[in-house]
């Protein structure tokens, strides 16, 4: 292995992307390799390694793009997220940087998956040409409002640093940009989260949100802080892809949460659930079928076309359907085929 590439493996550690990128690119059949073009930053959030470093690893353009592409080539990385602290607090450096270090990963034939963040307080131009490079772009908001970004992060201004950016991204690279939230830092409730996530998706459109719960890192100023139990961030992905994929409104949703506003530990999608009608699948439209619990929207698709030929309220014919009937079966209204799967369980 040559010293460029432990150089990257000692860098690609580091649990900053932990705590601010874990569950990105999933989708990639090899997970996309995520690292720091700077291992130092002047920002103070509080939960955050990288912050509390008086040194880190550090790489040029041209190294970070080349050792990147060789390993990519090696096929041990199946993209690329990158991003940089900013020492000095010089975030105009910091942009520049990582756009010439898309520059030289394109022009050398790279055509694969390139996320770049977006620094807070970015200006729009530099915003604007790296879009030319990239696959998505993202911004972390992190926090739900100004309040309890203060409460982690004092250098950023929520308002005109993220929320800014994050409304620019909407407009330079539209379904192409992202964010996320580091859920728990701030002690905030998730009836925060959701509020903002909501207004995110109705006002700018992103392609995702990602939630990372927060645990706390030794040597920061939230070392003593609780950490969040994963479930929650894992809850929130469920509840988030009601909102993004199955058309859930704000309204609908209040039965997932607690009297605290906190989100309960169980399938929001069942609990949603109890609220509504047995639906027919014989008479329901598409959104009525994605409220099902074990229906999705390939699913659904599917028993609108058959039942034009076939008694979908057959469960082996809702079963060909790709429906998992044993999630399903409480809520549909199936008639004397509901009686008699119902008896045999029991």
């Amino acid at each position: 292995m040559s010293e460029l590439l432990r150089k990257i493996e000692r860098a690609t550690s580091s649990q900053f992307f932990d705590q601010t990128g874990r569950n990105e690119g999933k989708s990639h059949q090899c997970s996309p390799m995520k690292i720091l073009l700077e291992g130092t930053c002047s920002f103070d959030c509080a939960y955050c390694e990288v912050c509390t470093r008086k040194k880190g690893i550090s790489f040029t353009p041209d190294e970070l793009a080349h050792g990147f592409l060789e390993l990519y080539h090696q096929g041990k990385a199946g993209g690329l997220l990158l991003s940089t602290g900013i020492p000095r607090g010089d975030v105009d450096l910091g942009m520049e940087r990582l756009t010439e270090t898309a520059k030289i990963l394109r022009s050398s034939g790279y055509n694969g998956y390139l996320h770049l963040k977006v620094l807070p307080g970015a200006n729009r131009t530099d915003i604007t040409e790296m879009a030319k490079y990239a696959t998505r772009l993202s911004i972390n908001l992190e926090a739900p409002n100004a309040s309890y970004l203060s409460e982690v992060a004092s250098v950023k201004n929520y308002s005109t640093d993220l929320l800014t950016r994050h409304k620019w991204l909407a407009e330079i690279m539209p379904g192409k940009h992202s964010t996320q939230f580091v859920v728990g830092a701030a002690g905030e409730s998730d009836v925060d989260i959701f509020n903002t996530v909501m207004t995110s998706y109705e006002k700018y459109h992103p392609a995702r949100v990602y939630y990372s719960a927060f645990y706390a890192i030794s040597g920061t100023p939230l070392e003593q802080h609780e950490n969040t139990p994963v479930w929650r961030a894992n809850r929130w992905y469920q509840v988030d892809a009601l909102l993004r994929l199955y058309g859930y409104e704000r309204a609908e949703t209040s039965p997932v949460f607690d009297e605290d506003g906190m989100l309960l530990n169980a399938d929001p999608k069942i609990l949603l659930a109890k609220t509504l009608p047995e639906v027919n699948p014989v008479t329901a439209e598409f959104a009525e079928l994605l409220r099902v619990p074990g229906i999705g929207p390939v699913s659904a698709g599917e028993i609108l076309k058959k039942r034009e030929e076939k008694n979908v309220k057959n469960p082996d014919v809702l079963r060909e359907c790709g429906v998992i009937m044993k999630r399903a079966m409480p809520y549909l209204s199936l008639g004397k085929y509901k009686q008699t799967t119902l008896a045999s369980w029991s």
